[in-house]
């Protein structure tokens, strides 16, 4: 068929007037409808995809792969509960095909039903142990189910299948870092930022885990890189200025605060923190204002922070006179 010939050759556009051509000649001719519902879903065409999947359907009612086909369409379409009934429908038909399960995972998992994801993607490993992303979406699944020792073995095996799968790496190192393991976390971020340079949440992850390690200065630059990269996500400012004042850099971290309040004007505990670092660099009055309009924007904050503010002070105070 010519329209086949077309579309296999990346021409889909071009390939569905004969289909039309052919279906107007056998209104019957199921293999066209099936094309043509191809080749409307490669242009993104997905609701004349479902039409013409539907029509195969109606006269092969036991079509896995229109099943399968339509799924897809209906998941483009934002209709998910019909996409997951014509994945079961695949399943039931064709049971040994791992994609069907892949798919219907991803939905369950979407739908936050992960117990049923993992199972799902189980059932695609056992069909097909060589898939990584399977591996990588079960470890999805059982790190939002809080197993994270099982999400770890399954990361390691998609690493294991695909070197190069850099969300494996990173989410890899989120369940290290969840788990206490910190080093590690550190060296699956570092492996990240080899392969993808610009990955600013990585930056971000690898500094958090090392200012839980007391390198707060390595930390610094890492806050500063993911900065760069995403200059409004108001996070690496706020830890950043919490690494400052770590290592007594009372000014930079006054700034850094700053920053994050001009970003989230009603971010409390930066008014609390810039308060602090107003404390250190001596600047009372200053930092009087900050604590009374964090506690103004969050009430119940102050019988949590009064101790720390008031150590603070004690501190400084103890400091000036010697």
């Amino acid at each position: 068929m010519e329209g086949f010939a077309l579309h296999d050759a990346g021409k889909a556009k071009e390939a569905i007037p004969f289909y039309d051509k052919a279906i107007k000649a056998n209104p019957k001719f199921t293999e066209a409808y099936f094309n043509r519902g191809n080749a409307y879903y490669d242009l993104g065409e997905n609701q004349r995809a479902v039409a013409d999947y539907s029509r195969v359907l109606r006269s092969s009612p036991k079509d896995a792969e229109a099943y399968y086909n339509r799924g897809n369409a209906y998941r483009r379409l934002k209709k998910d509960a019909l996409a997951l009934q014509d994945y079961s429908a695949a399943i039931r038909l064709k049971s040994g095909d791992a994609r069907n399960y892949v798919n219907r995972g991803s939905l369950y998992f979407d739908a936050k039903r992960y117990a049923l994801a993992a199972k799902d993607f189980s059932a695609a490993i056992e069909l097909n142990p060589k898939d990584a992303e399977a591996y990588y979406n079960r470890g999805n699944s059982y790190m939002a189910l809080d197993k994270k020792a099982e999400a770890i073995g399954d990361y390691t095996q998609a690493l294991s299948l695909d070197v190069k799968l850099v969300d494996g790496y990173y989410n890899r190192g989120i369940a290290y870092a969840g788990s206490g393991e910190t080093e590690k976390a550190i060296e699956d971020f570092s492996e990240v930022l080899r392969l993808e340079p610009k990955f600013g949440d990585a930056y971000y992850n690898r500094a958090l885990a090392k200012a839980q390690l007391g390198r707060h200065e390595s930390a610094i630059d890492d806050f500063s890189e993911a900065m760069r990269l995403d200059p409004k996500d108001p996070e690496p400012p706020f830890n950043r200025g919490i690494a400052h004042l770590r290592v007594e850099q009372y000014d930079h971290a006054a700034r850094d605060f700053t920053a994050v309040i001009v970003l989230q004007p009603r971010n409390a505990q930066a008014y609390v923190y810039r308060g602090i670092a107003r404390t250190y660099q001596k600047r009372d009055d200053d930092a009087d204002d900050d604590f009374q309009r964090a506690f103004q924007l969050d009430p119940g904050l102050k019988g949590k922070v009064q101790p720390l503010i008031d150590e603070v002070k004690e501190k400084v105070k103890t400091k000036s006179e010697k």
